[in-house]
């Protein structure tokens, strides 16, 4: 059994046809699910760094 969660996204037909030319075998992702679960790991660490640099130009500005 699979230890993940299964989650349904709309897309528009322009970001689906864009996602057909990299997913597939030999292609830069396996699936759809792998090429969302890549994309959204890459949106968590830039919007975590963004946060911690605001959290660090605020400190510094009370300091």
């Amino acid at each position: 059994m699979s230890n993940k969660d299964r989650i349904t996204v709309t897309i528009s037909p322009y970001l689906k046809n864009k996602l057909a030319k990299y997913v597939g075998k030999g292609k830069l992702f396996s699936s759809a699910s792998d090429a969302a679960g890549i994309a959204l790991t890459e949106l968590f660490v830039k919007i975590e760094q963004e946060e911690k640099k605001e959290k660090e130009e605020n400190e510094n500005e009370h300091s």
